[in-house]
């Protein structure tokens, strides 16, 4: 077995035959656009035997190990091997920035596989929890419109990168997306130009958006996030009205089920998801493990 760091097109390929292996599919969220994201693709590594990858590990910009492993060959050498390479990435990283960050990753609740894994690699668990929300798309879905003076409209592509990724940042006051984080998320074989929305405001500010698409080939399951709405326009029904949108165009599309996620700190989202008839019907959780 021998390890290397991303290499190009090729690698990728072997990566994507991977996870075609895997009984379960990729465990890596949003795999199709990490795999676009070049500060992703440097912390990216494959494990292989002979010209066949059998593990492949990732560290994201937000710090998360993410990996998938053949069940074939897994051990726990094996898994030692991906939690100190990662351990390595973060410090890297940490001083490049100067930062003290530590290194995450996350699992299923259901996982229980995945989360003994990681405790065994000294990661504890945190208090942050993702969740997914699902609504049927069978139901009626209730009107939302805009208010007066806003208009939906979907992104204008390229040229506008810099306005999403600037109301991306004041929607949630973070500095996480990026340029090339939005790039790839336009760029991956699933996404939908159209249903990529946007409610702008009469002065033409961008104040909220939602990305919708399909989660399968087949267009019976759709989702309707991230979303976000410009602290200047929060509490106008935006983000109901965008949502709601979405929900009606995923459902002219033939799509069954619609999905959602935000975190358990996100209490308006919660309300404004159950609001829309969406229920909990999975949870993520978090762990960390701090970088000496």
């Amino acid at each position: 077995m021998e390890r290397h760091l991303f290499q190009g097109k090729a690698d990728l390929q072997l990566i994507r035959s991977l996870v075609q292996r895997l009984p379960g599919g990729t465990s890596v969220v949003d795999f199709e656009e990490k795999m676009l994201t070049p500060v992703v693709l440097r912390f990216t590594c494959l494990w292989l035997d002979g010209d066949q990858a059998i593990t492949f590990a990732l560290v994201d910009e937000g710090n998360n190990l993410m990996f998938d492993v053949d069940p074939a060959f897994a051990s726990e050498a094996l898994g030692r091997e991906i939690v100190a390479w990662g351990l390595a990435c973060i410090r890297e990283r940490n001083a490049e920035t100067g930062e003290t960050c530590s290194l995450d990753a996350s699992c299923e609740a259901s996982d229980y596989g995945r989360m003994a894994f990681l405790q065994s690699f000294g990661f504890r668990l945190d208090d942050i929890r993702s969740l997914q929300y699902a609504r049927s798309l069978e139901l009626p879905i209730p009107a939302h419109p805009l208010p007066d003076g806003f208009n939906l409209r979907a992104v204008l592509g390229e040229p506008e990168v810099e306005e999403l990724v600037a109301l991306h940042r004041a929607a949630f006051g973070t500095n996480n997306m990026t340029v090339d984080g939005r790039l790839a998320i336009m760029h991956a074989p699933n996404y939908v130009p159209e249903l990529d929305w946007l409610a702008v405001a009469p002065s033409g500010e961008l104040a909220a958006f939602c990305i919708c698409g399909f989660e399968d080939d087949a267009h019976q399951t759709g989702y309707t996030d991230p979303i976000g709405t410009h602290p200047r326009y929060q509490r106008l029904g935006l983000g109901r009205a965008l949502v709601t949108a979405g929900l009606q165009e995923l459902q002219r599309r033939g799509a069954k089920t619609a999905r959602l996620g935000t975190s358990c700190q996100n209490l308006a989202m919660q309300r404004l998801a159950e609001t829309l008839g969406f229920r909990i019907v999975s949870e993520r959780i978090w762990f960390s493990r701090l970088v000496d």
